[in-house]
């Protein structure tokens, strides 16, 4: 694959939709409580990469034109995303989120609980506002296994009993039917048929596999100045990925069992060694690999949609999904 355009180069032509998604978050979330509007509106001070909302709206353009109505069912789907990360940083512990403390380390874990909680239930309260009762149960349906998805990575976090088809599960639930169902989303908006509907679902399930493998893939790369945050994050957070599942299929049984130890105890020491093995065995190239082959699974499944703009546009963020360096 040749490189590609930078992403908002790419979603140039959809920008007015993706500011008026800006917009609706702000007036949508407002409730006049300070301590709430604060901490709820305090993920998107500094602007995510609008993957999910861009699925949505590039999907409900596929057949011709976006719909006029698209924008809070995107702007649902970006709450819903923000409010995962938040309730994800507090599991995690983490410091920062997009270059700027998290929610839970500016406001605390019990303000972080609460605005995580009433962004999810905003983000539904939206999905029904307009009185489309058939985008409801595809965005609950959604939500529901992001939350089976970090249940079941708690679960399988013990390095002695995760398996690859376990990690591939626990993406699935956690980021590829989010994906999916916020291309479905985009065919309901638009009154899709059923074929174009399931076709959407499908190429959506593929591009969030990409996605999240590509993700697991970057924190395994040792520059921050590359990737814009320090390498081996989920490493040491006890988070068991492809790039270390894969590099213990591939060593012998001495390495393997040197590199579950290590993986035991994580820290900044035991990080070095395990990326530096991660290097010598090529394990983010064949990451990579693994990504741009569901990459080229979605791009042939929307052939069946006519060449517009749209569809070369989301052909150009599948692509970007795995070029990124960000």
């Amino acid at each position: 694959m040749t490189p590609r355009k930078d992403l908002n180069d790419i979603l140039k032509p959809i920008e007015h939709y993706l500011m008026a998604v800006d917009e609706a978050v702000k007036s949508k979330l407002y409730t006049g409580i300070d301590l709430l509007d604060d901490s709820s509106m305090h993920t998107f001070k500094k602007s995510g990469k609008k993957i999910r909302a861009s699925m949505i709206i590039l999907s409900g353009g596929l057949n011709s034109t976006i719909p006029d109505d698209i924008i809070d069912i995107a702007c649902a789907a970006e709450i819903i995303h923000a409010a995962s990360l938040v309730h994800d940083d507090i599991i995690d512990n983490a410091d920062l989120r997009r270059g700027l403390p998290t929610v839970s380390r500016k406001y605390g874990p019990k303000v972080a609980v609460l605005a995580g909680d009433y962004m999810y239930t905003k983000a539904l309260e939206i999905a029904v506002g307009n009185n489309r009762t058939d985008l409801f149960p595809i965005m609950v349906d959604a939500t529901v296994e992001m939350v089976k998805g970090e249940l079941y990575q708690i679960q399988y976090s013990d390095i002695d009993h995760i398996t690859i088809d376990n990690y591939y599960r626990i993406i699935e639930m956690k980021t590829a039917r989010f994906m999916a169902a916020c291309a479905k989303l985009g065919a309901a908006v638009a009154k899709m048929n059923t074929q174009q509907s399931d076709v959407l679902y499908d190429c959506g399930m593929q591009l969030g596999y990409a996605f999240q493998i590509t993700d697991d893939a970057m924190d395994y790369l040792n520059a921050a100045d590359i990737t814009g945050k320090d390498a081996g994050n989920d490493f040491i957070n006890g988070k068991i990925t492809l790039p270390l599942l894969h590099l213990l299929e591939i060593v012998d049984n001495q390495e393997r069992l040197l590199l579950k130890n290590y993986a035991k105890t994580p820290d900044n020491n035991n990080w070095n060694y395990v990326a530096s093995k991660a290097k010598e065995y090529n394990v983010v190239d064949y990451c990579i690999s693994i990504a741009s082959n569901y990459v080229k699974k979605a791009i042939e499944i929307i052939d069946i949609f006519p060449d517009n703009q749209y569809k070369n546009i989301l052909t150009e963020l599948a692509l970007f999904l795995v070029d990124r360096k960000y």
